[in-house]
């Protein structure tokens, strides 16, 4: 590695002593880690100063790399002034870690929404008693986790395998963990290999379980990191590809795969198809048809911005935690208990602006595609350095053609 790879490496370390969770996965030297690890936690402002050196001097020669770098590099001085103390608005914030700009998203969406819920949840009491019944039918005991979780894992590993190439001997350890704020978290851990946890403390919903390993795992989080492990550290040699940062723009690339990942691999609803003729029979349930969970799906994939919604008025003082619950409640027609859980995702400082990655990633992608097939932009992002404001500029560019 270069000196500017390993200072890279180590101002990354060292926001970690600070942050603990910062580094999503760490592929670099052992040495360059316990050397850190062994050296007294440094403060903000000399980090600040090693940031400055870091920034004079991004290597030339791959244009890419250095929008990437200078955007990452941007992202990580936003880290180190709010450790330094720093009063940073909450939407600054979200803008300068993850290169995107997070606004509210209009309610008529959600209401309109509803609507179409309502047509296709019928049945006596509120809509929202009306799809917690529906769901209720649909969660698995712990015993019944592991084997759809691994069908789920062979089938998603069997179709992106044929998508791309993948690192050979590549694997995915399944886990049932408690007491987490996410629902689920893919841990890479080098070398092809992953620990997927998924989080039990509100149970499964078998519905659930192809997108969340699509999205974990094969083509999402796990496919991502092998392919820039290979493709960027290895065979190119850029060592800041060996930190993986939660708090920088290629989290929102890596979100945004993730939620595009099902639809890739199970083009035109096809994951809907796969559900109902092979994981609701293997866990002993039905779904009066593929195409009804299809528009079910649909109409659910329209409240995913609530959370983000409510993060910004919770984090900008325009709600209550109460009023910020009942919003949650509200729009995404939920439990308290699914709520608080939602709640205590994006409260928790580690995740309070990671929360936009989810939703951007996924629009900027489709923007981008330009309605358009996505995969092959997608195969792109899972082997290159492209920003959210990359991204942002191809779908302003295509809408002008």
């Amino acid at each position: 590695m270069t000196p500017f790879d390993l200072n890279y490496l180590r101002l990354t370390l060292e926001i970690e002593k600070h942050i603990p969770g910062y580094i999503d996965a760490y592929l670099g030297p052992a040495g360059v880690q316990a050397e850190v690890n062994a050296a007294p936690k440094q403060s903000p402002a000399g980090l600040l100063n090693d940031l400055a050196q870091l920034q004079d001097t991004i290597p030339a020669g791959d244009p890419a790399r250095q929008a990437y770098l200078q955007a990452s590099l941007r992202a990580i001085g936003g880290t180190l002034h709010i450790l330094n103390g720093a009063e940073i608005s909450y939407l600054d914030e979200v803008a300068t870690l993850y290169d995107i700009t997070p606004r509210p998203v209009d309610e008529t969406i959600y209401t309109t929404a509803h609507r179409e819920l309502d047509n296709l949840l019928p049945g006596r009491g509120s809509l929202a008693e009306r799809q917690e019944a529906h769901r209720q039918r649909y969660l698995l005991a712990p015993e019944q986790l592991m084997p759809l979780l691994a069908l789920a894992r062979d089938e998603t590993q069997r179709r992106t395998a044929a998508l791309v190439d993948l690192v050979p001997g590549e694997s995915i350890e399944l886990r049932i963990v408690y007491d987490k704020p996410w629902s689920a978290y893919n841990w890479y851990l080098g070398q092809g290999h992953s620990l997927v946890e998924f989080n039990n403390d509100i149970p499964i919903n078998a519905l659930h379980i192809l997108s969340t390993m699509a999205h974990e795992g094969y083509p999402g989080h796990h496919t991502e990191a092998q392919l820039k492990e290979r493709h960027l550290l290895h065979q190119r040699g850029y060592g800041e590809q060996a930190s993986f940062l939660l708090h920088s723009p290629a989290a929102v690339i890596a979100e945004g795969i993730a939620t595009t990942a099902t639809e890739i691999i199970f083009p035109n609803g096809g994951e809907h198809t796969w559900n109902a003729e092979q994981l609701l029979p293997a866990a002993g349930m039905a779904f009066e048809s593929a195409a009804a969970m299809q528009r079910l799906a649909q109409a659910q994939h329209a409240l995913r911005s609530v959370a983000a919604n409510a993060a910004i008025f919770y984090h900008t003082g325009q709600f209550t935690r109460d009023q910020t619950l009942d919003y949650l409640q509200t729009y995404t027609l939920s439990s308290p208990g699914r709520a608080a859980k939602s709640f205590q995702f994006f409260t928790n400082p580690l995740f309070r602006s990671y929360i936009f990655t989810y939703t951007h990633g996924y629009d900027l992608i489709a923007a981008a595609a330009n309605n358009r097939d996505k995969t092959p932009l997608f195969k792109q992002l899972l082997a290159s350095q492209l920003l959210p404001s990359q991204l942002a500029a191809m779908a302003t560019d295509g809408e002008s053609t």
